[in-house]
């Protein structure tokens, strides 16, 4: 039996501190063999810290209604089925389980009888999309905060496709 010569004991997984030039430039690990220091534990509790911070901030905050250009335009406990909004050149509607806003709608309301707006000639559902020949109608983006409905004004979509479904008016 060969004895080893005394010395400093080698770790069992290679050198320590050697790689070989052909091996470093293929590495695909970096295997760390020293402790890391104090600044490591101090830099990752600074970081924590900061998104606490960041959370409390960002749950404090929405609560506020959102900015301008946003308007508020009524609370949905007051709000009609349709109604104009004379300041916005707009249609609110508030039927179907959604309140939605759509773009230089005057003339159009809804009808209770079929359940869609009509204009006395043209019928679209209750998310814009034109029936039977009938131009799709733009929306405002709409936002309900804390029971007042808030309309985008800057802003209009494009309404859906329009269907060739033929449908008569009800109203």
């Amino acid at each position: 039996m060969s004895a080893s010569p005394p010395g400093p004991e080698r770790p069992e997984f290679g050198p320590s501190g050697y790689l070989p030039e052909r091996a470093s430039k293929r590495a695909r690990k970096i295997v760390l063999r020293a402790p890391l220091g104090m600044q490591w534990i101090v830099a990752s509790l600074l970081a924590g810290l900061l998104v606490l911070v960041a959370g409390v901030l960002y749950l404090q905050r929405r609560d506020d209604p959102p900015p301008p250009p946003w308007t508020a335009v009524g609370q949905v406990d007051a709000l009609a089925d349709s109604q104009s909004i004379g300041d916005l050149d707009a249609l609110l509607v508030a039927a179907g389980g959604r309140v939605r806003a759509f773009a230089g709608a005057d003339e159009v309301a809804y009808c209770d009888a079929s359940n869609r707006l009509e204009d006395g000639t043209r019928v679209w559902s209750l998310t814009g999309r034109g029936l039977g020949g009938a131009p799709s109608l733009g929306e405002h983006p709409t936002l309900v905060h804390d029971g007042t409905v808030y309309v985008d004004p800057s802003r209009i979509v494009e309404g859906p496709a329009p269907s060739t479904e033929s449908v008569d008016p009800a109203c």
